[in-house]
């Protein structure tokens, strides 16, 4: 990731992104940031929880499409981190689970997604948080 900028009070200027796809399974990460990039919105992708808050410090998405089964950081765990920041918990957060996987996550979540996902149920929650981009 690049440098970010700081401003005169030393507090760095985040890079505004529409969303951030966490998901250890690099073809559906990629496929479903693949969607939203084409419907005009820009996206981030990490591949567990724990480059995804490492991005966080870098980027401020607009929405957060997070995996609960993930190696180093899960779903769970990056939620904890996520309700620590009080700028970080404000960003709604859209689950994805298998259909065997147990949801053990807060409720404030905004959405569950059981997989497989479905394109049309993405871009409807992206579309009701953030506006697309002219291309």
């Amino acid at each position: 990731m690049g440098s970010t900028q700081q401003t005169p009070s030393g507090a760095p200027d985040l890079l505004p992104v529409d969303v951030l796809v966490i998901d250890d399974d690099q073809d559906a990460r990629e496929l479903l940031a693949s969607v939203i990039a084409r419907a005009g919105y820009s996206v981030v992708e990490a591949g567990n929880g724990r480059d995804a808050l490492e991005l966080l410090g870098a980027v401020r998405p607009e929405v957060i499409f997070l995996d609960i089964c993930m190696p180093i950081v899960d779903g769970p765990r990056f939620r904890q981190e996520q309700r620590r920041n009080r700028d970080w918990i404000r960003i709604p957060t859209v689950v994805m689970t298998g259909a065997n996987e147990e949801m053990q996550l807060d409720p404030a979540v905004e959405q569950t997604l059981r997989k497989p996902i479905h394109a049309h149920d993405v871009l409807g929650i992206v579309r009701r948080h953030c506006e697309p981009h002219p291309t």
